[in-house]
């Protein structure tokens, strides 16, 4: 057994190592740049507080800087990592399991995480992976997410703090405190929109560099498909013949896909066009506004036929909150329905992720007697799904639903948890003119039922 054989063992039997600090750069609308696009810890670890890019701090600063290379050695030493914690969370489900499923048997990689961790966590070669979220250019105001990755929620919280007389005492996500109208989240509010690293010659010349030994390009909101840079970077991997040994992931809102886009996609080793749907009808319209379910089916239909060229994937990603966990097999059944029609799903169709913030949207603080039927429904996919026949392996990402609503409710904790989200809805659905009563009616039930 040589070395990269100890590695792998090592590696296999971890319950900390990843191999995404070692091989990728994400990056944040607002220039921050992190070990990996699930990092979700911005304290304790200091990566928030760190410089972002910008003229004098080049994309290639981040590389190798002393939080990473503390990071890389952490997960090779069994030391759990805060920023990992929605990894440690999903268990075998996770981004990190999957790290090891893609990697593992790689020994190009594993020699590049051995001769890194013989460096003290200083990698000599550049990044394999590349994770953009140019800007937060965006046409939807999702409620799960906040004004760091949507331009339209950006606007949002400026015109309920000046329309409204609400006082945003901080920015990321709605978050009702202490007396009617205060607001308060996490970390100051700023105008991401302002934000134009993505643009610099700087920035460009680095990417331009890396480019050679890019293996994977991930594009993530905003909204990709609207974004500039984007469609850029894809011409330029298309144009410099970069294109056949990229393997691309794009994640969008399907809402606006246009056919140049589309035809680009055949270009690549492999395009994996990522369907950001959470629900179908009127749920999804309400929990990613404005959308229209209508115009996002007809444009996942017409996308799904680029399925015939074997390089192109079409997946759904559904991110599982409180809003859409009621109907989230509806959902599932669609695709089910759509697997059944040519072109044929070859891998995956498509991917579950819990939500990870804010507290307040997650599916833990249901009410255990409002369980039940959501348990029921997706215990009956499980048992039915043509889908889970095919691809077994789905089935794990169903039994991390089912784990989580078999987690016990703090009474005390989700009382607070669920005024909070009703106080932060009856606000915003004042403003944008919609009703969680119309669009999720067992919303309204658990807070007659929980806060009367």
């Amino acid at each position: 057994m040589d070395e990269l054989d100890k590695l792998r063992e090592a590696i296999l039997d971890s319950e900390t190592f990843c191999f995404y600090p070692f091989l990728e750069i994400s990056t944040r609308p607002n220039g921050a740049v992190f070990p990996c696009c699930y990092w979700n810890d911005f304290t304790t670890q200091g990566f928030y507080d760190q410089e972002r890019i910008s003229n004098d701090n080049t994309i290639r600063t981040f590389w190798n800087n002393d939080l990473v290379q503390r990071v890389r050695i952490d997960v090779a030493s069994e030391k759990k990592v805060g920023g990992c914690s929605t990894c440690y969370r999903d268990g075998k489900s996770s981004m990190r399991q999957r790290s090891i499923k893609e990697y593992s048997n790689d020994r190009d990689k594993l020699q590049l995480v051995k001769d890194t961790l013989d460096n003290s966590g200083i990698a000599i070669h550049t990044p394999i992976k590349l994770e953009l979220k140019p800007s937060n250019l965006c046409n939807l105001k999702c409620l799960i997410c906040n004004s760091y990755d949507s331009s339209q929620i950006e606007k949002e919280f400026i015109a309920l703090s000046k329309d409204s007389g609400i006082e945003t005492k901080g920015g990321s996500f709605f978050r009702k405190i202490d007396k009617p109208g205060i607001w308060e989240a996490g970390f100051p509010l700023e105008q991401v929109s302002t934000a134009d690293w993505a643009e610099s010659v700087k920035f460009w010349k680095e990417v331009e560099m890396f480019l050679p030994k890019i293996e994977v390009l991930s594009f993530a909101g905003g909204e990709p498909t609207l974004n500039p840079v984007v469609h850029k970077m894809i011409e330029y991997c298309v144009t410099n013949d970069y294109a056949k040994n990229i393997t691309v992931f794009v994640s969008s809102n399907f809402t606006n896909l246009n056919a140049k886009f589309l035809k680009s996609m055949r270009h690549f080793k492999k395009f994996e066009l990522i369907a950001s749907i959470d629900a179908v009808g009127e749920v999804q319209e309400y929990s990613r506004f404005p959308s229209r379910w209508s115009q996002i089916q007809k444009n996942f239909e017409e996308a799904k036929q680029y399925m015939k060229h074997n390089n192109i994937k079409i997946l759904v990603n559904a991110t599982v909150s409180i809003f859409n966990i009621f109907e989230i097999h509806k959902l599932l059944w669609y695709i089910d329905e759509q697997s059944k029609l040519y072109p044929y799903y070859k891998e995956w169709p498509f991917n579950i992720n819990l939500l990870a913030y804010p507290p307040h949207q997650e599916i833990t603080i249901i009410p255990e007697k409002f369980r039940e039927p959501i348990i029921n429904e997706l215990q009956n996919y499980i048992d039915n799904s043509s889908m889970i026949k095919q691809f077994p392996e789905l089935q794990i990402k169903i039994d991390l639903l089912i784990d989580q609503l078999s987690i016990p409710c703090n009474n005390n904790d989700s009382i607070k948890k669920l005024t909070l989200l009703r106080d932060s809805l009856d606000v915003l659905d004042k403003h944008r003119g919609v009703s969680y009563k119309e669009s999720i009616p067992q919303l309204d039930q658990i807070f007659k039922d929980t806060l009367a």
